[in-house]
């Protein structure tokens, strides 16, 4: 009987996963995996990336992320698109499976339980409130991994077994920052009731280090890594949350689902004590870069548990096993979800599946690139191209395989992480800022002095600069 409802909770899963992609779509080489696929690439093709590798390698120190999806893509010999793409997969799986495992500590009821599970899928790219995150990304992350992980030791906890080390040292593994303040959330649920005496541990997060002034101004541009910058709105999503969950733990004391009641008691605890925490590491060093650490991703862990219990329990006091209050809950989710996704991604196709030509001309552009030019080829975009109408967030160095001068979008991500490349970031941005008015003398400057030789550009391009590719809207071409 076991093995028979594994085999269902399996496929239900998989449907789970499947509608979910269906929902929010995927896409390659966007957003943070502008930074990831380069550096898998990288070790896989250590020939490629000669001039910038140091605007994403850094990040190999910190996780095994990167390691792990080149060594699979070896052994396997499955096309690396086609194996980020299973990972996706699997990582949304492995997502769900924890959201299920999670409330089903909770709650008894088993359309409750799958009412949980089923609005998180409904919802994997809500926002959480002022972090730039989403529950799960459109693409293959290592958060979402560390995510699942998280969820798996979160349940450990609640039964007292001690495997919840185990899940939370494979979460550290792929994403350190999201686990340092998943343990936050977990040694708060352990700690024992009030009236015993706790066992208390801190996680050992990563030294701060004393912030140079070019770092500081380019951070000066994030506010979103400083809460007390934060717009009303934004804080009140942290605090309705926090409301309704205290008001999800009175639910559980009325109905006898103790651990519900201590899931969410804690849960609001642990998240209060972070975004305390991180109000006052991000405005009390202003010498130090504390803020690197994007404290109030605290938040993450959080809304995923929020979602999943107020789903499950619409599901136990509403939906229960009527199949119309379902779709009349999900759907319009669903729905509003999708069109969100397109809004976002409007010149891409919503799932960009491998082999599949690209429907976005900015993605054509970078795939000649890769295949019509020289490995060493270097190139300057925009520092602001990943903005652009048009290209829908994709990056450069990960489609395209080839070198460039930093850019003013997603490479400020990783200066905030390794402040000494905020040197190398700056110089290589000075000169660039007016990228539309930039004519031939001032790419030929360019070449003298950093040996860019080639340059994407919109249209109409520059005169005087032979183009060997033109599309609908960008061109390629080449530094005389």
């Amino acid at each position: 009987m076991k093995q028979t409802h594994r085999l269902r909770d399996c496929f239900l899963l998989l449907g789970m996963t499947a509608a979910a992609v269906a929902v929010h779509g995927y896409h390659r080489g966007i957003e943070d995996m502008a930074v990831y696929l380069p550096a898998i690439k990288k070790l896989l093709t250590p020939a490629l990336y000669p001039y910038d590798a140091a605007f994403f390698l850094l990040y190999i120190r910190m996780t095994v992320f990167h390691s792990f999806v080149a060594a699979a893509t070896r052994v396997t010999h499955i096309p690396l698109d086609w194996m980020i793409f299973l990972l996706h997969l699997i990582s949304i799986f492995l997502f769900l499976l924890g959201c299920l495992a999670l409330i089903r500590k909770c709650i008894a009821e088993e359309a409750a339980q799958w009412a949980g599970v089923a609005l998180v899928a409904a919802l994997l790219t809500l926002p959480v409130t002022g972090t730039a995150l989403f529950l799960v990304d459109q693409h293959l992350a290592p958060r979402t991994l560390a995510s699942a992980f998280l969820l798996f030791a979160t349940v450990a906890v609640l039964n007292g077994q001690p495997r919840a080390l185990l899940w939370v040292v494979l979460a550290g593994l792929f994403h350190p920052t999201i686990t340092a303040y998943g343990i936050v959330h977990l040694v708060v649920l352990g700690m024992p009731p009030i009236g015993t005496r706790p066992a208390l541990f801190l996680p050992a997060l990563p030294m701060s280090e004393p912030a140079n002034p070019i770092w500081r101004e380019m951070m000066s541009h994030r506010h979103f890594q400083y809460p007390l910058r934060w717009t009303w709105y934004e804080w009140l999503g942290v605090g309705g949350p926090l409301v309704l969950l205290m008001s999800y733990a009175r639910v559980g004391r009325r109905n006898n689902m103790p651990v519900l009641e201590r899931l969410c008691t804690r849960f609001v605890v642990s998240t209060i004590v972070g975004v305390l925490a991180a109000m006052i590491s991000t405005t009390c060093f202003p010498s130090q870069t504390w803020e690197r650490l994007e404290p109030m991703r605290i938040l993450h862990l959080t809304y995923v548990v929020f979602v999943l219990i107020s789903g499950a329990l619409l599901g136990n006091y509403v939906l229960r096993k009527q199949w119309l209050r379902w779709l009349a809950l999900l759907l319009p989710i669903s729905l509003g979800m999708f069109y969100a996704q397109r809004q976002e991604f409007p010149a891409s196709r919503h799932i960009e599946l491998p082999g599949l030509a690209p429907r976005n001309a900015w993605v054509e552009a970078f795939e000649w690139v890769r295949g019509n030019t020289p490995r060493n080829a270097f190139f300057a975009l925009d520092p602001k191209y990943m903005e652009k109408s048009g290209d829908d967030y994709h990056g450069f160095r990960g489609i395209a395989e080839r070198s460039m001068l930093a850019d003013d979008v997603k490479d400020t991500s990783v200066v905030e992480v390794f402040p000494d490349l905020a040197y190398q970031w700056k110089l290589e941005l000075a000169g660039r800022e007016k990228w539309s008015s930039l004519g031939l003398d001032d790419f030929e400057r360019m070449k003298k002095k950093f040996g860019v030789g080639w340059v994407v550009l919109e249209r109409p391009g520059a005169a005087g600069m032979p183009c060997p590719y033109v599309n609908r809207a960008v061109m390629v071409c080449r530094i005389p």
